[in-house]
């Protein structure tokens, strides 16, 4: 009588993807998915959307809980170097249906935003044409530019090629990928040292007051200003003295601005020599964005002061006036102040448009890798459709997770085109998903924290860092934890009851799936809590 053969813990005994991402794809990963949106209009507008907010104060404040993360993914990701990041860490050392619930809502805030920049970024490419039309005369430039930059369904249809194009050329695998990640990370790092220092040359709106006008027009700063304080009575007036509160708040959008340093965790099972390039990747990198982040906000503000909310507040509110002043005028985003620094000299604001519409578009790929694998983590270990965890044997790619990726992208565009046309802006449906992100990496923090002791076996293998006989894992994992669980809080004031519930729904489904694979994987005989007790196979 042949001996029953009982079924394999997980999907299959190994993962089918390969250790081919070096230490500085690993790090540009993180970078393309960081550097973007955040910096590039959210810092601008927070300041507009939180009157008496120091913005750069706010980023600087954010940076505590991020790199204190980053030390925490950084440390779990060399004991466990497997694909799924913090999906894998909370559900080996905290919970699994913590885990698998904190990673289903950081999926859902990963494929929203892979949609809002697909969206946006087409209105940073308008401003390229707008800056190029205006140093030229081209009347046809200005046109199509303005059309980019404003006209909703342009973007959605701008938003659909670009996700099209990065999705074909995620097939490939990670090696071709990864030379096109390195690659627009390389080109709009140049731009940035050209913004940063066109900003600290201008130093103050004494300086930068000239440059505008000679940029966007003839006494045009004057005339915003002169427009904003006639509608002084108007709610949104942004002009107000500094508050603490407004500054915490604003804490929101530089937390968006910053998710995706950890992007390097969650292809874990595909770096080469994880103890060095995990390091590289979070720690390294991490400290670059946040050096960037807060010393461009605070450059750019000081460069500017006052007119940064006051100009959101009159493009917002008052756009056909403002088209009187400037008749195309450029979007709320930080080329549009950096290109004034430079009059004249077209080639230069033509190149920071450029590299900050890159610097959205490398988002891109990098939201699509991250999306995929926590799809393919999940089936792996059979608690998404397991045909979610096919890998293609040539490319080493989940290719129909990366498919599902494409839908739920695609989806997210449609979304943001209806909204824009509504009431709420695609910016607020990219603060909302906020919330969900905090949830995740408060709980990720948490399972750090614990790891030593739940999990001696995992923090042997990694770097067993200690102060006092505590380890630095513990003491970072705790603070993380008090001050993400914090932001997790400020998030929420966000979010209007229709997003409660909406965030609610979605989470109530990942409960329905989560439950329903645990009973339909015990009645088909398998050991769901040994799935949980072993890091999966590579």
């Amino acid at each position: 009588m042949t001996e029953e053969v009982k079924p394999t813990i997980f999907v299959r005994r190994a993962s089918g993807l390969v250790r081919e991402v070096g230490p500085f794809t690993a790090m540009s990963l993180g970078l393309c998915h960081t550097i973007g949106g955040g910096i590039n209009r959210l810092m601008i507008e927070a300041s507009y959307n939180n009157p008496g907010a120091n913005v750069p104060l706010a980023f600087a404040i954010v940076a505590i809980p991020v790199i204190l993360t980053a030390i925490c993914y950084t440390l779990l990701a060399v004991s466990m170097p497997r694909t799924g990041g913090d999906y894998i860490y909370i559900t080996r050392a905290l919970n699994p249906a913590i885990g698998f619930l904190s990673s289903w809502g950081f999926w859902f805030t990963e494929v929203l935003s892979l949609g809002v920049i697909c969206f946006y970024d087409i209105a940073t490419w308008g401003l390229c044409l707008i800056i190029a039309g205006s140093a030229t005369g081209n009347l046809s430039w200005l046109t199509l530019g303005s059309q980019m930059a404003s006209d909703v369904p342009t973007m959605l249809v701008g938003g659909f090629i670009l996700l099209i194009i990065f999705a074909g050329l995620a097939y490939f695998g990670m090696r071709s990928y990864g030379w096109i990640v390195n690659t627009l990370l390389i080109i709009p790092a140049v731009g940035s040292f050209a913004t940063v220092g066109l900003l600290a040359v201008a130093g103050s709106p004494v300086v930068a007051k000239p440059l505008w006008d000679a940029t966007w027009g003839a006494g045009s700063w004057d005339k915003i200003v002169a427009l904003a304080y006639a509608n002084q009575a108007n709610p949104a007036f942004p002009l107000v003295p500094f508050s603490m509160d407004a500054t915490m708040t604003a804490g929101v959008a530089a937390i968006w601005a910053y998710i995706g340093f950890t992007a390097a965790a969650y292809i874990g099972g595909e770096v080469k020599s994880p103890s060095k390039s995990m390091v590289v990747a979070m720690i390294l990198g991490t400290i670059a964005i946040i050096v960037y982040y807060v010393g461009c906000s605070a450059l750019v503000y000081k460069a500017y002061g006052d007119f940064i909310p006051t100009y959101c507040f009159v493009h917002k509110n008052y756009l056909t006036e403002l088209k009187a002043i400037i008749p195309f005028p450029p979007p709320r985003y930080l080329p549009t102040f950096t290109a004034a620094l430079a009059p004249g000299n077209v080639a230069l604001q033509m190149f920071v448009a450029i590299t900050a519409a890159i610097w959205l578009m490398n988002d891109i790929p990098a939201f699509f890798v991250v999306c995929s694998r926590l799809i393919f983590s999940w089936s792996f270990d059979r608690f998404f459709p397991e045909t979610f965890a096919a890998v293609d044997a040539r490319f080493h790619t989940p290719y129909w997770a990366n498919t599902l990726t494409i839908i739920g992208g695609a989806i997210a565009i449609i979304l943001c085109y209806f909204l824009e046309l509504g009431v709420a802006g695609a910016f607020v449906a990219a603060m909302d998903t906020t919330m969900l992100y905090q949830v995740l990496v408060s709980f990720g923090c948490l399972a750090a924290a614990v790891t030593p002791y739940v999990r001696r076996d995992v923090y042997e293998k990694g770097f067993k860092i200690e102060v006092g006989g505590i380890p630095v894992l513990t003491i970072c994992g705790i603070v993380g934890f008090g001050l993400n669980f914090y932001f997790w809080l400020v998030s929420a004031t966000w979010l209007s009851m229709r997003d409660m519930f909406t965030q609610a729904m979605w989470m109530m489904v990942g409960a329905i799936i989560f439950v329903g694979y645990y009973v339909y994987n015990t009645k088909k005989g398998i050991d769901v809590k040994s799935i949980y007790a072993e890091v999966p196979p590579a």
